[in-house]
């Protein structure tokens, strides 16, 4: 296997930062409306568009340095609409443990993030 070049490092460094920056929010938004008696899941999922918007904003113009484009916009929107069923279905299985509500999300994500790295590079490099 090849050792990705210090370009793709240095994306990875970015998009880490990035994501931590998009994952920030979609808690506060999540825990927040779960705080106000909101259904999980659609707390989850208006969390989830919050990270969404910010990410590609964020991926466009700190980790990839690109542009803004309909392409991309449109590669972006499946890619993480791919992403979103993986982590809902992590989600979902995780609700049937006793895991605790305040862990489910940081859970999530942490199984996710690399399948989201491939896909949102592939589309801003493309």
């Amino acid at each position: 296997m090849r050792k990705p070049s210090k370009k793709t490092r240095k994306e990875f460094l970015r998009f880490v930062v990035v994501g931590a920056v998009s994952f920030l929010l979609h808690n506060v938004v999540y825990l927040l409306l779960t705080h106000f008696g909101i259904n999980l899941t659609l707390a989850y999922t208006l969390g989830y568009l919050s990270w969404a918007v910010s990410n590609y904003l964020l991926s466009t113009f700190v980790t990839f340095r690109t542009r803004l484009s309909v392409r991309r916009a449109v590669g972006y929107a499946v890619s993480i609409g791919i992403y979103y069923l993986v982590q809902l279905a992590i989600f979902s299985l995780l609700q049937l443990t006793p895991t605790p509500e305040i862990l489910i999300t940081p859970i999530v994500y942490a199984i996710a993030f690399p399948i989201n790295f491939v896909m949102v590079r592939w589309v801003m490099k493309r």
